[in-house]
């Protein structure tokens, strides 16, 4: 992450982030104009959060997000959704 003096810390590109008001894991794909574009880690639909509104992802929240996709990959191949 980078800091700028007296402001929130915006991650890095890349970073893997959670939305603290969303309660979402994303992706920082962009900063711009204040806020940043995130994305969920396995692909999806983007959305915009503030730099205060976002705090590093924890090992504990990247396992989260793979369990997660194991849970829907298996539901896909079983035709439950």
């Amino acid at each position: 992450m980078t800091a700028g003096e007296g402001a929130a810390r915006v991650p890095d590109v890349g970073a893997l982030v959670v939305d603290v008001r969303r309660d979402r894991i994303g992706e920082v794909m962009a900063f711009a104009d204040g806020r940043l574009a995130l994305r969920p880690p396995v692909g999806g639909r983007e959305w915009e959060a503030f730099p205060c509104d976002v705090r590093p992802a924890t090992v504990s929240d990247g396992l989260r997000v793979k369990v997660t996709e194991v849970n829907d990959r298996s539901r896909r191949e079983r035709g439950l959704s």
